[in-house]
């Protein structure tokens, strides 16, 4: 009979402990009146890591109160104006204005902000510099839409809102340094989609 080394057995041993563990804290049952905590989602890019992508949001947005919602998306007052920024690598697959399944909670939380007035309600798309006027604008303009027909199905007024795209007029970062090296933070910064509505 084969006799196992002392660290090959301490390890058998221990997976043996940890199976009955991990088996009870998954059959464990939710406590009553649990109430889950914000949720915080990562998301990596292929095309640009190391960078990351955290949004915070409810996990029962309904429940939650607007301040809250809007803390978790970081809305920013802009005049009489609050405006909540979504990246782009969240909502789409890197060039696609079809919306991604990590966009849905998200696009919840504001839907679930949006719910709670009548004021109008604008969804601005933004691209980065790269790829040309001919490239970002439509597909600022579908991005735009793409978050319109959500927030519409989720039980917004269509008729609160209107979509537009800016293609790669408006940026809030550089897309380049100075010494003209690309800037992948500042075009991250610069993709994606604005929402805007009476505070």
């Amino acid at each position: 009979m084969r006799r196992l080394s002392g660290a090959t057995a301490s390890a058998a041993v221990a997976l043996m402990l940890a199976a009955p563990a991990a088996m009870a804290a998954d059959d464990a049952p939710v406590p009553e009146g649990f109430t889950p905590p914000l949720t915080s989602v990562e998301v990596f890019t292929a095309w640009e890591t190391p960078l990351t992508s955290v949004t915070i949001f409810s996990t029962k947005p309904k429940e939650a109160t607007t301040e809250a919602l809007e803390e978790g998306l970081k809305a920013e007052q802009d005049g009489g104006q609050k405006v909540v920024q979504l990246e782009d690598r969240f909502l789409f697959d890197f060039g696609s204005a079809s919306l991604r399944p990590t966009a849905k909670d998200s696009l919840n939380t504001v839907a679930a902000i949006l719910a709670e007035g009548s004021s109008k309600v604008e969804v601005i798309g933004h691209t980065d510099s790269l790829g040309g006027d001919a490239v970002n604008q439509p597909l600022s303009e579908k991005r735009a839409q793409a978050v319109t027909d959500f927030l519409v199905t989720a039980g917004i007024d269509k008729g609160r809102i209107t979509s537009s795209g800016k293609g790669s007029s408006d940026p809030i970062a550089d897309n380049k340094h100075a010494d003209g090296r690309d800037n992948p933070a500042g075009r991250q910064q610069n993709r994606r989609v604005e929402i805007r509505y009476s505070s």
